[in-house]
């Protein structure tokens, strides 16, 4: 059993949502912590599971029991350098070395952000690359891959 690491962004509530911390609770996530990004609540995950697949699948399903419902999951969506190596957990200026091209061969090449010269990368891809690059836990990208079937704008991401 592996542990995986997740972050579910929570749809139709808010800091003022009565009882947010006693549902998720309830449902089951005493292995996730409940954050906020100004009002916009998330779920941190550390989840326990044979497989990535089985442990979102089973977080959404038991947010949903108690009438919670997911937005999005990060690792199912684009990311900056800095995003992507705290996702990581590798120090920002290795990871920039890497996307620029002066450690390693073939990063992903960043698919959004150009003009604005804050690129945004492909989660799934920089996960994949990582791995096979030997820079982190094969769990990396198996969660990434599943976060991207399990998301819930799934037809959104892969239009």
């Amino acid at each position: 059993m592996n542990t995986y690491e997740f972050t579910i962004t929570l749809a139709g509530v808010d800091l003022a949502t009565e009882d947010l911390e006693d549902r998720i609770v309830a449902a089951g996530c005493d292995d996730a912590l409940l954050c906020f990004c100004g009002d916009t609540p998330y779920l941190e995950f550390e989840r326990q599971a044979n497989n990535a697949e089985m442990a979102i699948r089973t977080a959404l399903a038991e947010l949903a029991e108690v009438g919670l419902q997911a937005a999005s999951i990060q690792e199912a969506g684009y990311v900056t350098v800095t995003g992507a190596a705290a996702m990581a957990d590798i120090k920002k200026g290795t990871l920039d070395h890497y996307a620029k091209g002066r450690r390693g061969e073939g990063f992903p090449a960043p698919r959004y952000g150009l003009q604005t010269g804050t690129p945004l990368y492909w989660w799934p891809e920089v996960a994949e690359w990582l791995v096979s690059n030997d820079k982190a836990p094969a769990t990396l990208a198996e969660t990434a891959q599943a976060a991207v079937k399990l998301s819930p704008d799934h037809d959104r991401l892969c239009a």
